[in-house]
């Protein structure tokens, strides 16, 4: 059978805790079993270490906008993210905040601040309903000493992330405001987009406009003034938070995203 889609986003908020709700209910609660287990930093686990892990385990469904994990906190753990989409943020000393990334059902976050042993550098919050393992601490260190596995998972998984940061702030530096939002609408359309039957794709975007803008290091204003240049082009048409994209291939042309 066919597994729900968890990564459903809508601004009906009864609807997508449908389609999670389903996600958590069709699936046993062993992460040995788990729909995102198989692409998981704990598929490798034997059976004695996914027993020590079920213990350690807590599964929680979040509201959209609700923290997971804050800035500053201790880290008491790892999570994994089960359904929905998880944004991670960094604020400044004054309450402002930038979107550093978004994580999907399979990833770990939380483990950085675990493996540093310091408190959380960023928060993370649901952008729309979600569904979250916590694994504690105790339970992640034994799982650790005894399943190097899990622990080069961890380390190919933050070389990722950091080859990931030099990527981005390569674009940063090599390519215009306009080419890094066709770059983040293209990466946004292969996790959100939808196909429609007459060939144009559409996204309900996670994320506001403003967070938009801070995901590619321009102001507010400068992302509008993009955005219109980009429906007076006919490459993309943005309506709230749906963006409909007439051809993808039309959008990407010309722009090298992997610069």
């Amino acid at each position: 059978m066919t597994q729900p889609d968890c990564n459903a986003t809508s601004d009906a908020r009864g609807a997508t805790w449908i389609m999670v709700g389903v996600c958590t209910r069709s699936e046993s609660h062993s992460c040995v079993v788990c729909h995102v287990g198989r692409r998981s930093d704990w598929c490798e686990l034997d059976e004695a270490a996914n027993i020590l892990l079920e213990r350690g385990r807590r599964r929680r469904e979040y509201d959209s906008g609700t923290v997971v994990f804050a800035q500053g906190e201790f880290n008491k753990g790892v999570y994994c993210v089960s359904g929905g989409t998880v944004g991670i943020r960094r604020f400044d000393g004054d309450g402002n905040s930038v979107l550093l990334a978004l994580a999907y059902p399979g990833d770990t976050i939380g483990y950085r601040s675990f493996l540093t042993g310091r408190e959380h550098k960023t928060s993370a919050e649901a952008l729309g309903p979600a569904v979250v393992c916590h694994i504690d601490r105790p339970t992640i260190t034994a799982l650790l000493a005894g399943n190097p596995a899990l622990g080069r998972r961890f380390l190919k998984r933050l070389v990722g992330e950091v080859e990931h940061a030099h990527d981005a702030m390569f674009r940063q530096a090599t390519l215009s405001n306009r080419d890094k939002l066709i770059c983040l609408l293209l990466t946004l359309v292969r996790r959100h987009g939808r196909q429609h039957t007459d060939g144009p794709q559409s996204i309900d975007l996670p994320v506001s406009r403003r967070d938009l803008a801070s995901m590619i290091g321009a102001r507010h204003e400068t992302l509008s003034r993009i955005i219109g240049r980009l429906e007076s082009d006919g490459i993309a048409h943005f309506s709230g938070r749906q963006v409909t994209i007439p051809n993808v291939e039309a959008l990407a042309a010309g722009v090298d995203c992997c610069a």
